[in-house]
């Protein structure tokens, strides 16, 4: 039987108030939806995003051939993983979840993202 992987997620729900305090859509003056978030948290999205694509290609490369029991214990190990990649980056999940709504809806912020991350790929 083949097994898919159940690699754990960081895009938990978070409080309204507390996507708001973490640099969600807020409206502009002219109307338009924008974001609150710096350019350092942009760039720590970026370098955390990168970080937790390597631990999920990792694990997704692994798992299938493991017991379920081991399975379990990489998923958790992953998910600790990804915890201290957001904190290394000065992230929180409220935060790193916001950015990553306003990425999928904002072309150019998708495209800023990408960028930064295609850079550090390129510096390592």
């Amino acid at each position: 039987m083949v097994r898919k992987a159940c690699i754990p997620a960081l895009l938990l729900l978070a409080a309204p108030s507390a996507l708001a305090a973490a640099g969600a859509p807020v409206p502009n003056t002219n109307g338009t939806l924008g974001t609150a978030f710096s350019n350092r948290q942009i760039h720590a999205y970026a370098s955390t995003l990168l970080e937790i694509q390597k631990i999920r290609q990792a694990v997704s490369f692994r798992i299938d051939s493991l017991p379920q029991d081991k399975a379990d214990l990489l998923q958790e190990r992953a998910k600790a993983e990804m915890m201290q990649a957001l904190s290394r980056h000065g992230l929180d999940v409220a935060t790193f979840n916001a950015i990553s709504r306003a990425v999928d809806k904002q072309r150019s912020l998708r495209r800023e993202v990408r960028q930064l991350m295609m850079e550090e790929k390129l510096s390592i």
